[in-house]
């Protein structure tokens, strides 16, 4: 069973290789494909899941594939949410570039409770035969730290401290989240239907 992992994210195609590694389907990528190389689908939804809708339907239509996609971001409430679904769109600049933004913009609230935060994740999975998906959502609260710190991960990982941890995603390295994180979780419900989708082949 062949799928495609729509995006050209290398953070996210790392973390879906390891949790998919042990299924019996091959992954593919938009760089495997000449019309997906540079294509990247306009996200025009109001929510992460109509744009993980959106960007699963119209990747698997280019190659007729089952396609999974996925839509994340962060929600910070001391910059009244966000970027929210414009977490890679917001700030024009580099991924350290919108790290030290969001610390500017948070100098001045101290408290952990000014400075809550949370990861979301809305993945889609969609079957250009039948025309039917499935989607899932998962959270992942936490808040803002003061610096910019760690070297795993990827995004806004070096400034966000997980609910129950003292440390940024960053510092706790991709195998811990890869087992806890929002968009593991979202993933392994996508891995647990394409189990029962495989067994019933």
């Amino acid at each position: 069973m062949k799928i495609l992992f729509a995006s050209q994210n290398k953070g996210k195609q790392n973390e879906a290789k390891e949790l998919f590694k042990t299924l019996d389907v091959e992954l593919v990528f938009p760089s495997d494909f000449p019309e997906l190389k540079d294509f990247d689908a306009k996200e025009t939804g109001k929510t992460f899941i109509a744009n993980a809708i959106l960007k699963a339907r119209i990747y698997s239509s280019i190659v007729n594939l089952p396609c999974i996609a996925d839509d994340s971001g962060i929600i910070i409430d001391g910059m009244d949410g966000l970027p929210g679904i414009h977490s890679n769109r917001w700030f024009n600049g580099t991924s350290d570039e919108r790290n030290f933004e969001v610390l500017k913009r948070l100098k001045n609230k101290q408290l952990p409770e000014e400075r809550s935060a949370r990861y979301l994740t809305a993945v889609c999975y969609y079957d250009p035969k039948s025309k039917e998906y499935e989607t899932f959502e998962e959270i992942q609260a936490g808040f803002i730290g003061k610096e910019i710190i760690g070297s795993a991960g990827f995004d806004y990982d070096r400034i966000f401290i997980p609910e129950g941890y003292e440390k940024t995603f960053a510092q706790l390295g991709d195998r811990l989240k890869n087992q806890m994180s929002h968009r593991a979780r979202a993933y392994k419900k996508i891995r647990s239907l394409i189990e029962v989708l495989l067994r019933k082949k």
